[in-house]
Formats: structure tokens, C-alpha cells, sequence
């Protein structure tokens, strides 16, 4: 009965797909290395100057790291099922590439925006992505289902647009969690609609090359499938052209929600993104 339960259980984990558990642990294990003064995180803190400093660290790798443990515990959960379902349709290498450019594209819009109005607040965090691949969701749900819900009260009808989804949630976790960055979700928000709507195809490289970097790291390929499942490159081509897996039933997909905790504070502010 033991042995049953464990082989179940050891099979749905199995079929994880690979980005996505890696993501969960590696962020973890950061954290647990900056709680024990092993490596410290301030060098990955986005602040509106960092390109203009040239901290290519901060703009590509903010998004790892966590102010505390609530904070990752909530994007971790928030992240999990959009980013499992994203990468099962696009592949594990491919969704790497899109993860680092969602970062980036997200990054120098709230620097940009920064310089003016927030100079000296810096963030870090998951919850930035999350908003993007709630916003890449939602363009691509509106053009099956424009209308996610309709409320009617008395002869009047309150109609929610799934275009709409990604900034509701927006003003709702700015009201319910004020210490996290509302400009670092709202570039989110809009590196998810440019990625929806294909704006990004040109900054992936061809399949040609992603299928040749499978090929040389192939034993990598073998041992990382023992745990988890890596999804390749030639299994996601045709999926990722012409299919698009609903994130939405009747609801949201409560999974996709985020939060973030409030931030600490010096002489500089770092909100959670």
C-alpha cells in the first residue's frame, strides 16, 4: 500500500516540467544562502539606475531573488501552475528564453519610469513574471472568450473582459499588499501583452538552434528526466505554433494570483516584485 502510494506520488512529481521545479528550488536556495550570510542579494536589487550603471546582473536577475520567506513562499505558489503550463507548451529551454527576456523587458520599463518617479526604490522578486504570463494568458484567452464573466444585478449587466483580468488583479494586490511595486507589476503586465501578441518572436533564437544545444547536452537531457520532465524543443514546436492550452474555466485559475509582502526599508526602498 506504502509502495502504491509512493510510486503515485513520485509519478505526478516526475511529470514536472523541468524549468519550472528548477526555478522553485534554485530561488529557494538562494534565499537560504542570503539568510546565512553565504551570498548577499544587493547586487541583484533593480534600481531605476541600474543600467545606467551597467548592472546586467540586476536587470536579468532580480526576478531570483526574495526580500523574505513569505514573499518567495507566495510567488512561488503564484508562479507554479502558469509557468508548468507554459513551459509543457513551449519547451524547457524556450521558456528559459522567454523568462529572461520577460526580466529584461520588464526591468527597463520600471527604470525607465524610475528615473522620475521613484529614483531610490529598488525591487526583486517573481511576482513581476507572474503578472506577464498572466497578461500573455489573458491575450490569448480574450481572442477565444472576450467576456471572462458577466455579473448581472437587477436589469443591469456587469461584463469582465479578460483583456481587463491582468490589471484587476493589479489594483487588487496594490490595495490588499501596499508594500509591493506597483510599477514593477504594471511593466509586467505590459511585457506579457508584447509577448502575447508576438511583438517578442524576433529576440528567440531559430528552433534549429535550441534543437543543437538539446543534442550537445543530451546525457544532461537523460539524467534531468530520471526526476522531472524536460520538455524538448521538437515535442513543443507544433504546440506552441498552433495550439493554446485554456488557463481559464468558468474561473480564474486561482493559482495565478500573487502576492508579495511588505518591504524593508533604509535609505532606499526595495519593494517585492
Amino acid at each position: 500500500m506504502f509502495s502504491l502510494d509512493y510510486k503515485t506520488h513520485w509519478s505526478k512529481f516526475n511529470q514536472t516540467p523541468a524549468l519550472t521545479a528548477g526555478l522553485i528550488l534554485f530561488t529557494c536556495i538562494l534565499f537560504l544562502l542570503n539568510v546565512y550570510d553565504v551570498m548577499d542579494k544587493s547586487p541583484f536589487i533593480l534600481y531605476p539606475n541600474s543600467p545606467l550603471e551597467l548592472n546586467l546582473n540586476a536587470i536579468s536577475l532580480y526576478l531570483l531573488f526574495h526580500t523574505n520567506f513569505g514573499h518567495w513562499f507566495i510567488n512561488v505558489l503564484g508562479i507554479a501552475t502558469p509557468l508548468a503550463m507554459y513551459e509543457a507548451t513551449h519547451g524547457t529551454i524556450y521558456t528559459g528564453i522567454t523568462l529572461n527576456l520577460l526580466a529584461v523587458i520588464t526591468a527597463l520599463q520600471y527604470c525607465l519610469v524610475g528615473q522620475i518617479l521613484y529614483p531610490h526604490t529598488g525591487v526583486i522578486g517573481l511576482s513581476g513574471i507572474i503578472f506577464s504570463l498572466l497578461s500573455y494568458t489573458s491575450y490569448k484567452e480574450h481572442q477565444n472568450r472576450p467576456v471572462i464573466h458577466t455579473y448581472r444585478v437587477s436589469s443591469y449587466e456587469i461584463k469582465i473582459y479578460t483583456l481587463a483580468v491582468p490589471f484587476i488583479f493589479l489594483v487588487f494586490m496594490t490595495i490588499l499588499m501596499p508594500g509591493s511595486s506597483f510599477f514593477g507589476h504594471l511593466a509586467g503586465v505590459f511585457a506579457g501583452f508584447l509577448l502575447g501578441m508576438g511583438y517578442l518572436k524576433k529576440l528567440f533564437p531559430p528552433s534549429t538552434a535550441i534543437i543543437w544545444i538539446e543534442n550537445k547536452v543530451e546525457p544532461v537531457i537523460k539524467l534531468i528526466n530520471k526526476l522531472v520532465t524536460f520538455v524538448k524543443e521538437e515535442d513543443a514546436i507544433n504546440k506552441r505554433s498552433v495550439t493554446y492550452v485554456s488557463m481559464f474555466s468558468s474561473d480564474l485559475e486561482t493559482g495565478s494570483v500573487n502576492t508579495r509582502p511588505p518591504t524593508y526599508s533604509a535609505e532606499t526602498r526595495v519593494l517585492g516584485a
